[in-house]
């Protein structure tokens, strides 16, 4: 999507490689002069080229200057080239379709032009605002400390609030990657390039044939999943997350990273939630959204609950004691009942400490099914190990 240097310079993966004339760096058709002076038809508006800002998978991108004809664009712009018809189409529906979306890179128009010369190519172009602040990727290299968490928050909230209405049509964006994140200068953040956006028809789920490999989930890099699902965007707004409040250019965060982050168990949570498994994350935007809008909580505290005789208990993270060793306690002495996922049935969860060995994708699912539960309203009970121990001592002695 233009907006700086790297805008549309991405690396995409295409399970059927589709058929493509020329890249944009060979393809001289793509290559304007500066000074040139392209002209849309439907608006009458003449914009002068001035520097590439760069160039990639479906086109080049150029600084503009509008200089005359049309109402006049308030902004600095750039001007988009490309002969990838299916794309253009895509990126200027949801340039309209989004036209003054708060947290999304605003297309002004969109329109063919044919340059002068010998070569009656025509190209394909749209004209956007210029966010100075460049890409998400470019921004963090110059600017590496981490973002402060109510900071980060409030971004991540922005780019849902327009994702959200993506998914309530039954459309997915497939490429929500740090390169297609721009920042403003007053650094706030907007989602761009929409140049692999799908529609759900009917019944039948995107394809997850194009993706970004470096940013995607791991069931779709591997191929183990045939369709691209809104839960696989918030995959990528869950990474967005991560990288806001690690800092640095670093792009590849992997679930350690999370664990050791400086931000809170609560911001953890969202993250882990995100990508983790799929069927465990936020279903779609909305979810996500309604999660991040509540009121952070504060830390559990230890439950009222004066006995563990019937009642239906999870144990989770590392504890003192050995887990087959609370487990008999629990249903020889106490009368309890040990399950081993939280669910609709679970009365106590009994967390220990977190473990050295907590991974986000594969480990402290039973917290993130806890989170789950308390969203669907029912009511489970949170205590500590030491407090697991004091009613045991009590059934004992009763």
């Amino acid at each position: 999507m233009p907006g700086q240097k790297t805008a549309t310079t991405r690396s995409l993966t295409r399970v059927q490689p589709a058929t493509r004339k020329h890249s944009p760096g060979t393809n001289p058709v793509l290559r304007l002069h500066p000074g040139a002076i392209v002209r849309s038809a439907l608006s009458r508006r003449q914009y002068r080229v001035g520097a590439m800002l760069g160039f990639g998978g479906f086109g080049a991108v150029y600084e503009i200057t509008q200089i005359t004809g049309g109402k006049s664009l308030d902004c600095k712009c750039v001007l988009k080239v490309t002969v990838e018809l299916g794309a253009w189409h895509r990126e200027a529906y949801f340039g309209e379709l989004l036209r003054e979306t708060p947290g999304v890179v605003q297309v002004f128009e969109s329109f063919a032009w044919i340059p002068p010369g010998p070569d009656p190519t025509p190209l394909y172009c749209l004209v956007s605002e210029l966010l100075e602040g460049g890409d998400l990727v470019n921004y963090l290299q110059k600017n590496t400390q981490p973002w402060a968490e109510a900071k980060a928050r409030r971004e991540i909230i922005r780019l849902l609030g327009s994702l959200q209405f993506l998914h309530a049509a039954g459309l997915v964006h497939r490429d929500i990657t740090p390169r297609n994140v721009f920042v403003t200068s007053d650094l706030e953040l907007k989602l761009g390039d929409f140049g692999i956006a799908v529609q759900q028809l009917g019944k039948q789920k995107a394809k997850a044939d194009v993706f970004a490999p470096w940013f995607a989930p791991t069931a779709i890099r591997q191929g183990k999943a045939g369709a691209w699902l809104p839960a696989d965007d918030v995959y990528h707004l869950g990474k967005i997350f991560a990288l806001l409040l690690h800092g640095g250019e670093k792009t590849k965060l992997t679930p350690n990273h999370v664990k050791s982050m400086p931000c809170s168990s609560w911001a953890k949570s969202i993250i882990q939630r995100c990508i983790g498994v799929r069927r465990k994350r936020f279903a779609n935007a909305a979810e996500m959204l309604a999660a991040m809008r509540k009121p952070v909580p504060n830390a559990e505290k230890t439950a009222a609950v004066r006995s563990l005789e019937g009642k239906r208990v999870v144990f989770t993270g590392k504890m003192t004691m050995l887990r087959k060793n609370a487990a008999k306690l629990l249903e020889k002495q106490a009368g309890g009942i040990l399950q081993k996922q939280v669910g609709p049935t679970t009365d106590i969860v009994v967390i220990g400490e977190q473990s050295p060995h907590w991974k986000a994708e594969s480990k402290g699912q039973k917290l993130l099914d806890l989170d789950r539960e308390k969203e669907r309203g029912h009511a489970i009970a949170v205590i500590t190990e030491r407090r697991f121990k004091s009613l045991l001592e009590n059934h004992r002695k009763s």
